[in-house]
């Protein structure tokens, strides 16, 4: 099983353009978890797992969630001994309050707007007390080099297809992850802004702006 799932093209393809892009994000995010010991940890709309591997090395307790059945199986051959459940990110079989930690990782923007609140919904719901979400997506550019870079992030998009494509642009339009986060009760902690990938690796915690947090304060870098 684990040796067919290594050859789901779709994933090979995934890993095979997006891996080395990805990685320093891959690791902000990582650093992240580890800095605020946000165990156990749960990767929303996981994908092949790449972040998920990197959050569950020296077995550290991660989980990765997608629906996508062949791509989770895929994951599971790249990360064995690491666990992946199939499931909808919106509607997930676990407890309330059991995750310390949650990722959702470029899997926002993509989403429709109604299901985006009712993943952040979710997310909420899992979330232990005192626990912290770590969110990478996209915002809108804020300088020269973000301004290229969504150029570039626009192309890619468009040719992910017709509705991936609206999604994303609704998603800017609307103003990118930090008008998200705002209007579904999320608060940032911290914050790094990419401007090669005109996006932000944000750790955010249920509550408004004004509210206190026992994580840390909010800290910004480009």
């Amino acid at each position: 099983m684990m040796a067919r799932g290594r050859w789901y093209l779709p994933g090979m393809l995934y890993t095979g353009i997006l891996e080395v892009p990805l990685q320093g994000i891959r690791q902000k995010v990582r650093d992240l978890v580890f800095k605020n010991n946000l165990f156990p940890v749960l990767d929303l709309c996981c994908g092949p797992g790449t972040q998920a591997g990197l959050l569950g090395r020296r077995g550290s307790p991660a989980v990765g969630l997608d629906l996508n059945l062949k791509m989770l199986k895929y994951a599971a051959s790249r990360r064995p001994g690491l666990p992946f459940l199939c499931a909808d990110a919106a509607r997930t079989p676990f407890r309330p309050g059991t995750f310390q930690g949650i990722v959702i990782s470029f899997a926002l923007h993509e989403k429709e707007t109604e299901f985006r609140a009712r993943l952040l919904s979710e997310t909420k719901r899992l979330l232990a007390p005192g626990g912290g979400i770590v969110l990478v997506d996209f915002e809108r550019p804020w300088d020269g080099a973000s301004r290229r870079a969504y150029l570039y992030v626009s192309a890619i998009e468009r040719l992910a297809g017709r509705s991936h494509f609206r999604n994303g642009r609704d998603f800017f339009n609307r103003g990118g992850l930090r008008a998200l986060l705002r209007e579904n009760g999320l608060r940032e902690v911290e914050r790094r802004n990419i401007a090669a990938g005109t996006c932000a690796v944000v750790l955010a915690v249920p509550g408004k702006p004004a509210d206190s947090s026992p994580i840390g304060e909010i800290s910004c870098h480009g």
